[in-house]
């Protein structure tokens, strides 16, 4: 079946190139490295003095002409094929690694040759995706009219999955034969284990062929990495063009919002600087960046003040030649101004030229829709530095482009509000009535669209004129909201919504591209968890090993921030020293990554009860409504990933889960109802990640032991018993629990757990605290109900962790035993500790001084008899977070000018005694919030809140003194009154 199948998809796909071939024009190509010397001069070049920058050389022209080839649109099937290729290639490297060739042996694969034939095979496919994800990655721009290269495309694309298949298959049958060598010999002597490796065999020697006919099809049809049509990228860039510059050829009298956001940029335009200055607009495409620039470029008292100005829309398709060209033409508006030649002019008599004529005049540039910081560096050497006020203004969705503005010119714009948002829906939805209100029979179904448009001006614009045409009917309305989704993919009038925003994600580089489709999968206006989206990508295999130094937590952190970066994703919420906590997707961004990745095959969400969750056959699969579970089953082997958003799931259900998706990387059931794992989990040898948090799960199996592949288990708010088969998950890298406990068997063999970084809320025992020094690689630990006695042991492994940035320790009684610290060694990443227990002597430790990357303290109970700011202040000057929590015992709290001067959220919390806080000029300058809680014996408000200019907020918590609160609203008041909030946390 395996085979009919693609044979018959392969004689499909050659009847399809051989119509497109028809139509086609010849052509013969060479081939192009996709990287050039040109990147390393631009880097370089960066780093020299901008004088030394200001005439460039031939040789460095020459090269950075090319740049733009590499910002182009990426056609969305060569992306998401270039993406799944790159998959493949690191499963089948991870699956021939020295680990997997050493279960299998080479006794085994004389006994069993079908096991040697399987791993020749995927090395022949490894070696022909290699060359094909070579030839993908030079594909380029402007190739969505080429149907004999994407028919090519589709080809790859279903080869690279059935591919992922036999990986995964590979790695499931190598993991059932692990083991002792009696399981061995009984596996060698039953004759399902000899047909399934046969199978399997057969399969890729298959797929190998397979790929073989479609290295004969790209050379038969002539598919190229290259277009010679010209005129088909020319009408692209002109369509990017117009797209671009749509806002600032139309009128702007229904302009709406972002008043603050014009009044700044046209100060910025008029103050009175004399140096040249670079000043930035960003943010998610559709927010209106080119209408704010545009505006303000078309003002009178603008256009007196900059006689000399362009606006030039750059876009993702450009050379820096024809920029440099398009600059000048713009800017030497009249005829006799323009030299001749300038057509066949190279890109340094480019630059000489328009360093000539800007010499001497103040001029204002747009720089619209700007993609990259490649050109920069030569585009920053022409806008010559002339020191008579010019200005330079960049437009982009890239914070990195952004970052090119001087010194406090950077302007991120914000979603609107909901009450411009409506406004502006309004304006457009019901021009054609008086007043341009909303009809009371359609405001119900208003609100909801102008809901769905969280804000986006683009998106208000769009569907509000759309909407305008329609007959004021109700039932109409509905029916265009329900079917959104549909028309932002389908309706002509829609398609430059949809257009705009698909720019940003055919930007993305194909690294990216799961990436952003997966958080997709979330529900909508979900926040979804910065760890838990890292390591659901890492389980999927979409991060990259960049070596030893960096784990790939580390690189899976960069891609998520780039993705904030590039306005795809919005944070919603950060950590108590900045970090990204949460993110969310726009409603119509999502829409975007939905539509993608159901054409894609990619992943179906299931977000209604009358979806069809298998009938496209896609990966991955994301369930968000109730309905009839078991047709989730059928048919949906090649199911890698099932996230399940729905609290009730039958038992049933389960048991067909594990029979069917046997090769499943991700299941997560977090906040299901459920009470019991059958042991038939083991059969899901593949999986990853396991998330059973927040369900009714008492226990888990001993089964749970043979998933030796789990990198993730997720288990709070559930179990808190620790079964000891734990520690036969060689591979788990991160076990969160509320509070767990292992045995004291269980804890002599943690050991094993090698590769463990995060290990959460777990109960210290004797046997534990002295293994803990094995788990070398731990990034994260908390650890509760230490005893005194444990001290030495503790201490000395927690010193072996040297990678640990994040640590929790609680004492058992935090009256009674101390926390002695005098075995604990430096810890050079640590950036968050939390302490619950008194400390040694009632003193700060020592050691303190050796965590140079804290970020975050919390100190309970320390029983502390000085003041500890003096020493705190010295020892961590980055600490962005101080909570202390019942810790002093003193009368007085002072902060001297110049202490903690990064601190941004302050914590003072049940210090009974504690009757003054004195706060000098100069100290915590950078203090954001200030929470107060309990302080018994502090009657008045510190006169030192009145130095925190920066304090925004001051939160005042329960069992503070009656007389503090009254003299905080009475004679007081004037120490807080430049604070925005005060009121409860």
């Amino acid at each position: 079946m395996f085979s009919q199948r693609r044979s018959s998809q392969l004689l499909k796909s050659e009847l399809t190139s051989t119509a497109a071939f028809s139509n086609k024009t010849p052509q013969f190509p060479l081939p192009s490295r996709r990287g050039c010397g040109a990147c390393a001069a631009v880097q370089a070049t960066e780093l020299q003095p901008a004088e030394k920058r200001i005439e460039p050389t031939r040789k460095y022209l020459t090269n950075v002409e090319s740049l733009g080839s590499r910002n182009c649109f990426w056609n969305q099937k060569v992306n998401m094929a270039e993406a799944l290729v790159i998959v493949v290639l690191q499963k089948i490297t991870s699956a021939l690694g020295e680990e997997g060739l050493k279960i299998i042996g080479s006794k085994l694969r004389k006994q069993l040759p079908d096991v040697q034939e399987v791993t020749n095979t995927m090395r022949l496919l490894q070696s022909d995706f290699l060359m094909m994800q070579a030839f993908i990655s030079q594909v380029d721009v402007h190739r969505s009219t080429d149907k004999v290269l994407e028919a090519w495309l589709e080809q790859v694309r279903q080869a690279a999955h059935e591919a992922e298949d036999i990986v995964d298959e590979f790695i499931y049958l190598v993991g059932q034969m692990e083991g002792t060598d009696s399981f061995l010999k009984r596996a060698l002597n039953q004759a399902a284990d000899f047909k399934k490796w046969r199978k399997l065999a057969a399969q890729a020697k298959f797929v190998e062929d397979c790929l073989q006919k479609i290295t004969e099809m790209k050379k038969r049809f002539d598919v190229s990495a290259t277009d010679s049509r010209k005129d088909n990228a020319s009408s692209y860039s002109c369509r990017l063009q117009h797209l671009s510059e749509h806002s600032y050829l139309n009128d702007d009298d229904d302009f709406v919002g972002n008043a603050e956001e014009v009044k700044r940029l046209t100060e910025w335009l008029s103050d009175v600087r004399k140096d040249r200055t670079v000043i930035s607009v960003y943010g998610m495409g559709g927010l209106g960046k080119t209408t704010i620039a545009s505006s303000i470029y078309k003002k009178e008292e603008i256009k007196r003040m900059f006689i000399c100005r362009a606006w030039i829309s750059v876009s993702q398709s450009y050379r820096v030649k024809d920029l440099l060209k398009r600059i000048l033409l713009q800017l030497m508006s009249k005829k006799e101004n323009i030299p001749d030649g300038i057509d066949t002019m190279d890109c340094v008599n480019l630059v000489e030229l328009l360093q000539r004529y800007l010499k001497d005049r103040r001029y204002l540039i747009v720089l619209d829709d700007v993609w990259s910081r490649d050109s920069w560096p030569l585009l920053d050497s022409a806008f010559v530095k002339n020191n008579i006020g010019s200005r330079i203004v960049i437009t982009t969705r890239i914070q990195a482009v952004a970052s090119l503005a001087d010194g406090n010119r950077e302007m991120k714009l914000s979603l609107l509000p909901k009450e411009e948002a409506w406004t502006l829906f309004c304006q457009k939805a019901f021009a054609r009535l008086d007043g341009r209100s909303c009809p009371p029979n359609l405001k119900a179904c208003s609100e909801r669209i102008v809901d769905k448009c969280q804000g986006l001006p683009l998106a208000l614009v769009a569907l509000g004129s759309l909407l305008s045409y329609k007959e004021m009917d109700e039932h109409g309305w509905e029916l265009f909201y329900c079917q959104l989704r549909w028309q932002l993919s389908n309706n002509p009038e829609l398609s430059w919504v949809a257009s705009v925003l698909n720019f940003s994600y055919n930007d993305l580089p194909s690294y990216l591209k799961n990436c952003f489709l997966y958080c997709g999968m979330f529900p909508e206006d979900y926040h979804i968890e910065r760890k838990r989206l890292i390591r659901l990508w890492i389980a999927e295999g979409f991060i990259e090993d960049r070596g030893p130094e960096t784990t790939l937590s580390d690189v899976a952190a960069c891609y998520l921030k780039e993705l904030a970066d590039r306005s795809l994703l919005q944070v919603v919420d950060k950590n108590e020293y900045g970090r990204p906590k949460r993110f969310q997707m726009h409603d119509l961004v999502r829409e975007l990554s939905l539509t993608i990745s159901k054409k894609e095959k990619f992943a179906t969400t299931w977000d209604h009860p009358n979806s069809d969750c298998n009938s496209d056959r896609s990966r991955r699969l994301s369930l968000q409504k109730d309905g009839n579970l078991t047709q989730t089953v059928t048919n949906s082997a090649q199911l890698r990933s099932v996230i399940v958003f729905v609290e009730e799931v039958s038992p049933s259900w389960f048991k067909d889960c594990y029979a069917n998706f046997r090769l499943l990387r991700v299941l997560s059931l977090r906040h299901c109802h459920i009470q019991k794992i059958p042991d038939i989990l083991s059969n899901l040898f593949n999986l990853h990640y396991l998330d059973l948090g927040y369900t009714k799960l008492k226990e888990i199996p001993r089964s749970i032991g043979k998933l030796g592949n789990l990198q993730t288990l997720y288990l709070k708010g559930s179990v808190m018993e620790l079964p000891n088969d734990v520690t036969l998950l060689t591979k788990l890298q991160h076990l969160i629990i509320d509070v767990g406990r292992f045995g004291s068997s269980a804890s002599n063999k943690i050991c094993r757990l090698e590769h463990l970084q995060a290990l959460k809320n777990i109960e210290a025992n004797s046997c534990l605290v002295r293994n803990l020094g094995c788990l070398t690689r731990m990034r994260s630990l908390g650890i509760r109900k230490v005893l005194e006695s444990y001290n030495t042991y503790l201490w000395t492994s927690v010193s072996r962790m040297t990678a640990l940035t994040s640590l929790s320790v609680i004492a058992a009684d935090r009256d009674r035993d101390v926390l002695d610290m005098s075995d604990l060694k430096p810890l050079p990443y640590l950036e968050k500790l939390m302490l619950s227990g008194k400390l040694d002597k009632g003193a700060i430790p020592p050691v303190f001084g050796h965590f140079p990357k804290l970020k975050s303290l919390r100190l309970c109970f320390s029983g502390l008899c000085e003041d500890p700011l003096s020493l705190l202040s010295a020892m961590f000057q980055n600490l962005g977070h101080l909570n202390l929590y019942r810790c002093y015992e003193g009368t007085r709290l002072t902060f001297r000018a110049g202490w903690f001067p990064m601190l941004k959220h302050l914590y003072l919390s049940s210090m009974g005694e504690l009757k003054e806080v004195d706060i000098e000029d100069g100290a915590i300058r950078s203090l954001h919030r200030l929470e107060l809680w309990g302080l018994k014996s502090l009657t008045s408000v510190p006169e030192g809140l009145v130095h925190l200019k920066a304090l925004q907020q001051l939160c005042i918590g329960s069992m503070m003194p009656d007389e503090f609160k009254r003299r905080l609203v009475g004679r007081d008041r004037w120490i807080v009154e430049h604070i925005p909030y005060i009121g409860d946390p």
